[in-house]
């Protein structure tokens, strides 16, 4: 994967094999395992959500990214490796102004086949995100707040892995199979697993904090709101985030912008 600077305006644009593919809601492919994709013109990039949070989270708005094949790496599943990388390369204001969305009126989305999942939007003169993600024990319940801030984002957000939605059985290790099927870098052994692994009673990986899950939910969270285009100023609260949810929360707004074309623009972008 290789990253280069892009043009004010230009935004987040993925490519592979010369088809260069908008990092917006509209080319969003739906997918049965847990995570963020791309579409256009029979060209899939898979995986781009936490390289996404990592973009996002350090408030850069254009970017180049060529890949040699159609998914992403995943590194541990976390966006630290991606920060670290994007830190050191650099970022620089551009001339060219940002456009952001500024939440006038609350409102509330709702995901109609989920009882409990909401996300309300309240006004605020920033972005401000408050997360609640319920999980069976041993995950649990916990609830992350995050304002928007590179440094913030770096430091507390960034470094958090993603994890299994549910419990592995060391006795039977069939359904951990069929993940590596999938993602095929993990180990044969969940224990030895870079991502957060667990049994119904205890961690199987050791975590780097005891919200760890929760807040990679966070990071999901904010590099799937990417697919908006714009930033949003707005206070969010969110319970029982999820990608396909997050995708259909920034297809409403993308929708409600296509209808009223309004946008402040406020900050310079950066690349």
């Amino acid at each position: 994967m290789v990253c280069e600077p892009a043009t004010g305006d230009s935004g987040i644009v993925f490519i592979y094999k010369d088809v260069s593919i908008p990092a917006i809601s509209e080319y969003v492919k739906l997918m049965d395992v847990h995570t963020t994709a791309l579409t256009k013109d029979g060209v899939d990039i898979l995986t781009i959500e936490h390289f996404m949070a990592a973009i996002w989270g350090l408030g850069i708005d254009n970017l180049k990214i060529t890949l040699s094949d159609n998914i992403v790496p995943a590194q541990d599943g976390s966006a630290e490796a991606f920060t670290k990388a994007l830190i050191k390369a650099g970022i620089v204001e551009q001339t060219k102004y940002r456009k952001v969305i500024k939440v006038i009126e609350p409102f509330t989305i709702l995901q109609p086949e989920f009882e409990n999942r909401f996300a309300k939007f309240e006004t605020s003169d920033k972005l401000t995100i408050e997360g609640s993600a319920p999980f069976p024990s041993p995950i649990g319940e916990h609830t992350i707040c995050f304002e928007d801030n590179p440094e913030s984002f770096a430091k507390d957000i960034s470094f958090a892995r993603t994890f299994l939605r549910s419990p592995v059985d060391l006795k039977d290790l069939t359904k951990w199979n069929g993940i590596r099927s999938v993602f095929k870098a993990l180990p044969e052994d969940p224990r030895k697993s870079p991502i957060i692994t667990f049994t119904g009673s205890e961690f199987l990986t050791k975590l780097k904090r005891d919200d760890e899950p929760a807040r990679h939910k966070m990071l999901d969270f904010i590099g799937d709101m990417a697919l908006i285009g714009y930033r949003i100023h707005a206070k969010i609260t969110i319970n029982e985030p999820g990608h396909k949810f997050t995708h259909l929360i920034a297809q409403e707004i993308r929708n409600a912008l296509n209808l009223n074309n309004n946008g402040s623009q406020e900050k310079i972008s950066k690349s």
